[in-house]
This record gives C-alpha cells, sequence and structure tokens, in this order.
C-alpha cells in the first residue's frame, strides 16, 4: 500500500523538455510517464485526440511545432507546445498550468480544483526565483494544493543513487548539466550546463538517415544503433548496422552517423555547437575543479549519470576515459559499464522522480515544503517557498543518510 492510500503521502512531479513523469511518494515508479506536449490555440483538443497528437510528435521532435490530426472526421491543424524548452519553464501562456490540469485530472485520475495534498516538484538546475514563485502561486491557488517543495533534479537523481555527495552528469532532452553536490546541497558555483542533449542526438541522426521517417521511430532507431564509441578522426567507424522498420522494411545505418550523433555532446565545437565550457568531459573536469579540493576526491569518485541519453550504448565507459585525463586520482562513474548497481543502472532514465519519491517520504518532508497555512499567512506570498527549502535540508540529508 502507497503512502498515500494511507493519507500521509505527496505528488511528486517531473516535468522535462520530453517527459512528464508523475506518481506519488514512497512508490517505485510514477504512475504516469508522457509527452511533456500540449495542444494550443483555436484547435487546441480534448484529451483522446490531445493524446493522439501527443503520440504524433513525441517529445524529442521540437522542430515541427505543427501537426495534423483527425478531428471529428476532419484533418484539422493543431499546434503543439512544450511548457519547458531546454530545462527552461516557459510561462508566457497557460501551457504549463494545462499540462498540470491534464497530469491531474487524467494521468492520475484526481479532481484537479482541489488537490488537497502536498506536491513536490522537480526543477532544473539553474532555475530562476521568479519561476519558483510563479509555479507556487499556480499550485496554490488553481490547484489547491495543501503543500508546495521544490528540489534541484540533480540532487534527486543523486538520492536515487544512494547518494549525498558526489557530481551528477544530467543529460536530458533538452539540456545537459553538471552539478557537484555536498551533503544534499547542490554547489551553484560550479554548476555547468549545455544546450546539447537527446534531442540533438535523434535530430542528428534524422538528418543522416537516408529515409523519412517520423521522430518517433528515429528515437527507437537511436536506442538500438547509437553508441558513444569515439570517433577516430578518419571517419571510419563501426560497420553499418541494419534496423528493421515496423512495416518491415530493413534499412542500414552508416557506423559513422551511429556514434558522432553522440560523439557531439562530447566534442560540440567539432559539430558547430556553441558550447563556452566544452564537452560533456570538459564540463564534468572543469565543474569538479571549481569545487574545495578536499572535495574533489568525493566528486572524482562518485560521478552519477542520470537521464535517458546516458543509457546510450558505451557512454558510462566514454565518460569515464574522457575525464581520466582531466583530473588526478581514481574516477568511478555511477552506474560503470560492469553493472555493479544494476538497480540504479535501470532507474537512471527516471531518476529525479525515483529521488523525489524518497525524499517526498521522510518524515521531514514537512520541514521543507511550504504549507497552504504558511503562504496565506504571508499574506499569498510566493517567495516563501525559497526560505522554506534552505531552512529544512540540513534535517533532510541526515535522514537520508540514514
Amino acid at each position: 500500500m502507497s503512502s498515500f492510500e494511507n493519507g500521509e503521502g505527496a505528488l511528486v512531479i517531473d516535468v522535462g523538455s520530453s517527459s512528464c513523469k508523475a506518481g506519488w511518494s514512497g512508490e517505485d515508479m510514477p504512475r504516469a510517464h508522457f509527452p511533456s506536449v500540449m495542444s494550443t490555440g483555436e484547435h487546441a483538443l480534448e484529451s483522446k485526440e490531445a493524446r493522439q497528437a501527443k503520440e504524433i510528435r513525441r517529445a524529442e521532435s521540437m522542430e515541427e511545432p505543427t501537426t495534423s490530426v483527425n478531428v471529428s472526421g476532419k484533418s484539422a491543424p493543431v499546434s503543439l507546445k512544450h511548457p519547458v524548452v531546454r530545462g527552461k519553464v516557459d510561462l508566457s501562456d497557460d501551457t504549463m498550468e494545462k499540462l498540470l490540469e491534464h497530469t491531474f485530472s487524467v494521468e492520475l485520475d484526481m479532481y484537479s480544483e482541489s488537490l488537497a495534498v502536498p506536491v513536490l516538484v522537480s526543477e532544473a538546475p539553474g532555475t530562476d526565483k521568479a519561476t519558483r514563485a510563479r509555479l507556487t502561486q499556480m499550485l496554490f491557488e488553481q490547484f489547491k494544493v495543501s503543500g508546495v517543495c521544490f528540489a534541484n533534479s540533480a540532487v534527486l537523481s543523486l538520492f536515487a543513487s544512494g547518494r549525498t555527495r558526489g557530481v551528477v552528469l544530467e543529460v536530458g532532452a533538452g539540456v545537459s548539466s553538471v552539478v557537484p553536490v555536498f551533503e544534499g546541497y547542490s554547489l551553484p558555483h560550479a554548476v555547468l550546463s549545455m544546450d546539447c542533449a537527446g534531442q540533438d542526438v535523434t535530430s542528428f541522426l534524422k538528418q543522416n538517415i537516408n529515409h523519412e521517417l517520423s521522430h518517433q521511430a528515429v528515437q527507437a532507431i537511436k536506442h538500438k544503433v547509437a553508441n558513444a564509441n569515439k570517433m577516430d578522426g578518419k571517419g571510419k567507424q563501426s560497420e553499418k548496422s541494419e534496423y528493421e522498420l515496423p512495416d518491415g522494411t530493413t534499412i542500414n545505418i552508416d557506423g559513422v552517423y551511429a556514434s558522432a550523433c553522440v560523439d557531439q555532446l562530447f566534442n560540440p565545437d567539432e559539430y558547430g555547437i556553441e558550447a563556452v565550457d566544452g564537452g560533456l568531459g570538459d564540463m564534468l573536469a572543469k565543474s569538479m575543479s571549481m569545487c574545495d579540493k578536499d572535495l574533489q576526491p568525493d566528486l572524482h569518485r562518485n560521478i552519477v549519470l542520470s537521464g535517458g541519453t546516458t543509457m546510450i550504448k558505451g557512454f558510462s565507459e566514454r565518460v569515464k576515459n574522457e575525464v581520466r585525463g582531466g583530473v588526478d586520482g581514481p574516477i568511478n562513474v555511477v552506474p560503470d559499464s560492469t553493472g555493479i548497481e544494476p538497480g540504479y543502472n535501470s532507474q537512471r532514465q527516471i531518476g529525479a522522480w525515483i529521488g523525489g519519491s524518497i525524499l517526498a517520504s521522510l518524515d521531514t518532508f514537512n520541514k521543507i515544503s511550504v504549507s497552504k497555512q504558511d503562504y496565506e499567512d504571508e499574506g499569498s506570498n510566493a517567495n516563501i517557498v525559497h526560505r522554506s527549502a534552505a531552512k529544512g535540508r540540513d534535517q533532510v540529508t541526515e535522514d537520508n543518510r540514514g
């Protein structure tokens, strides 16, 4: 029985550029996992047709803002929008509110106008205070939640791996981030990010496959044939890979493209991608070097991968090889290629949600949450959420270690 069914649970929500995960604290898996894209404008659809549109345009297909679906027997253009783009929440319209409404009422089958439960929201590293305050106001006033807590997605992924200190390499759909964490605190001065991630891997493959395929089909190909092998500089990689499409057609994927689509994450300059701090290996080495020297050995031994893109074949080994040359001392990447931590290996695609489920099930969760009463006592001042988060984190870390 979940903690919610006992009347003590919280909702845990992780909205990313690609997908939304939602469920109850204390559970092992989210109850809902769906594309974080909504239909908007004059042809906005009801839930059944909206779901059809979402399936047509999967969450990593950021290039096509309009699609067509059959509405009452007629083909109609439908505008689709992601409320989170490159890790940043867009609150310029009501798309985020619509996504939350859909999450609560359709995916979780709740009465969304009066939830009366606390909510933990995972947020991307670097989320600004204005965004957090606006979401706090929305959750209290539109959805009538009983409490609100925001938590850094990288810190939550670290919790999911059973750690409170380490450095998290988070590669989602829209953004790649490196976040060092000490005893449950992210170290913001050493957080680095790059706007090159999973959606760019998919787009690269799509541009270099000699077939007209949907993003959905290309994503499936990516998970099957893409690899993190290092390019040899001569364009001579592994042999072509065969892939069978759902209709039975077999296509060949050039080994160069199967590697290059991932290589751009490690060598962005070679692909014309702007990256101030270099590729993933450079970002990790630089971020750890910006931290206190006494902390660095712990960071080196606890490099935690998070996000679906990190599950690409050979990714862990490539990260280890890239970082090894830039730091002194032993390196440990979690999970590593030997599968020492098979539990987290299977969870890292939803690591932030699982970490949130753990955090929200702790007895001290209420100490880092803002209650509806607190919010009203402050005159509905949403900025209270920043003070509350800072106040209770020490105790949460102690509980997580215990």
